[in-house]
């Protein structure tokens, strides 16, 4: 059966189509439950790799995998997912910083991802320690975290296991598969608003569709720096996603404008010593600055819609210069 799924993604040019939503959702399901091949399914993900895949497909998988979190982690009271999978290359983690302040003022958070050996990019797992930021295993590990400290991380290897292997085929082919797009969307605590930063431009919208078509409250999804659900406050930035109006789901998109305009600092240390610095004031960081309050404005604004971007830039500088120690 498996073998109809790439045929119909592989045939002749006239011939090929994409898969169905629920077609892609009982490919990945056929593999996880061993009715198809590691190999059968890697050649399935690179036909489509080759001709980028389609939110329809992308929503499959998302479905597909949430299937294997366990209810537990589903249950979880947070208000926030965050997904951290790119790491980071360029700038520090400043996304830890953005998400300190948001917790601080009441908004439960469930940072998540995966600590892939990468020896060019720093993990944003490997920062929370220092920053005070709990990494729990279990579900009853990362509730408590959340009622004590309203944020928390939690590895993919501790939510989706089956996952990890899949992600580690993009240093077996060279590629990205569509995986490396659906990882992000999986929303392990089932939260209602969820922040996506996606890599390669254009890929925000594919996200955005994909939680239109799994029923989502509300997502936001854009072109972060280095990949990270991070604003990079440089550029002007495309926000694409999905919101409630009026009881029912609506696909969005929002034109930020560039933040930090003529700004030629150049990159800083990336290191989770650098940020505890900047957060305890002990040291000015300009583009840090930026990058914390657009990340949590764009946050902001995606919890309350009909708030203006400079309210919500405007409220983000604000929590962020008044931030507890």
């Amino acid at each position: 059966m498996f073998s109809e799924y790439i045929k119909l993604t592989g045939r002749g040019e006239k011939g090929r189509r994409s898969l169905t939503m629920d077609e892609a959702q009982q490919a990945l399901t056929d593999y996880l439950e061993g009715r198809a091949s590691l190999l059968q399914l890697a050649v399935l993900l690179m036909l489509q790799r080759v001709r980028c895949e389609t939110p329809e497909e992308a929503a499959g998988y998302i479905a597909a995998l949430r299937k294997k979190v366990p209810c537990a982690w589903q249950g979880l009271s947070a208000d926030l997912d965050w997904p951290c999978f790119a790491g980071k290359k360029r700038q520090p983690p400043w996304l830890l910083l953005a998400a300190k302040v948001l917790a601080a003022n009441g908004v439960k958070i469930l940072l998540h991802g995966h600590m892939s050996v990468d020896l060019v990019k720093y993990q944003v797992e490997s920062a929370c320690p220092v920053l005070n930021i709990t990494i729990a295993d279990t579900p009853e590990m990362a509730q408590l975290a959340l009622q004590n400290d309203s944020l928390v991380y939690v590895p993919l290897s501790a939510y989706c296991p089956e996952l990890i292997e899949l992600l580690a085929l993009r240093e077996q082919v060279g590629l990205r598969t569509p995986l490396n797009t659906v990882a992000r969307s999986v929303n392990p605590s089932n939260a209602p608003y969820s922040i996506h930063g996606v890599f390669h431009k254009s890929y925000e919208k594919i996200h955005a569709q994909a939680a239109l078509l799994n029923n989502e409250h509300s997502i936001i999804a854009f072109k972060g720096e280095g990949g990270e659900s991070e604003v990079n406050p440089r550029v002007s930035t495309l926000a694409c996603g999905v919101i409630q109006v009026d009881g029912k789901a609506q696909y969005i998109e929002q034109d930020w404008p560039t933040y930090l305009e003529d700004f030629t600092g150049a990159h800083t240390e990336v290191s989770a010593q650098y940020l505890l610095k900047v957060w305890n004031k002990e040291i000015d960081d300009a583009y840090g600055d930026a990058a914390v309050i657009t990340t949590i404005a764009m946050v902001l604004k995606q919890m309350q819609p009909d708030s203006s971007q400079d309210d919500a830039l405007q409220k983000a500088k604000q929590l962020w210069e008044g931030r507890t120690l």
